[in-house]
C-alpha cells in the first residue's frame, strides 16, 4: 500500500485517516515503538493503519473474514518476504467512540491499534490459554504506554 513511503521516512505507522477527526500520528507511533522494542522486532518494522467511520470495516470483515458484522478492529498479516511490513490494521472510529467507556477516544484507538498489532504478531484469543497470553501482553503494553504518554 505505502511501502515506498515507509522505506523513505521515519514514520513507522502509515496512517490513512478517512474520518474528519484530527488525530495525532505520534499516538500510534508510540504504541508501535513500544511493541517493536518489547517484542525485539526489526527496528524498520512498519504497519499500515486505516481509520474509518463509515461502516466499511464491515465490508472488509465479510469479504476477508467471512463475518458480516460491524467490528472495532481487524488486522491482516503481511506476506512480503524481505519487507519489514507487519501488516494492515483497520479501525472503525465510530465503534471505538461508542465503546470507549472511561477513556478518551485517542486512548481507545491506541488500545485497538495495540490489539491489532498483537494479532499481526501471531497472538490470538481463540482459546482461553491464548486469550490469557494476549491479555497479559495488552496489559503490559498499556502500562508502558501510560508511562510514556
Amino acid at each position: 500500500m505505502h511501502i515506498e513511503n515507509a522505506l523513505n521516512t521515519r514514520n513507522k505507522v502509515l496512517l490513512e485517516n478517512q474520518t474528519n477527526l484530527e488525530l495525532s500520528q505520534e499516538a500510534f507511533e508510540l504504541v508501535l515503538q513500544i511493541v517493536i522494542e518489547s517484542e525485539a522486532l526489526d527496528s524498520e518494522s512498519f504497519v499500515n493503519l486505516l481509520l474509518t467511520n463509515d461502516g466499511s470495516i464491515q465490508t472488509f470483515n465479510k469479504k476477508y473474514l467471512g463475518r458480516d458484522e460491524l467490528t472495532d478492529v481487524i488486522s491482516f498479516e503481511a506476506d512480503m518476504p524481505g519487507v519489514p511490513l507487519l501488516g494492515d490494521i483497520i479501525i472503525d472510529t465510530s465503534v471505538a467512540d461508542k465503546q470507549k467507556a472511561n477513556r478518551t477516544l485517542i486512548e481507545e484507538l491506541q488500545e485497538l491499534f495495540l490489539h491489532g498489532l498483537l494479532h499481526l504478531l501471531g497472538y490470538d484469543h481463540l482459546s482461553a490459554a491464548q486469550e490469557a497470553i494476549m491479555s497479559k501482553k495488552e496489559k503490559k503494553y498499556s502500562l508502558l504506554l501510560k508511562e510514556n504518554s
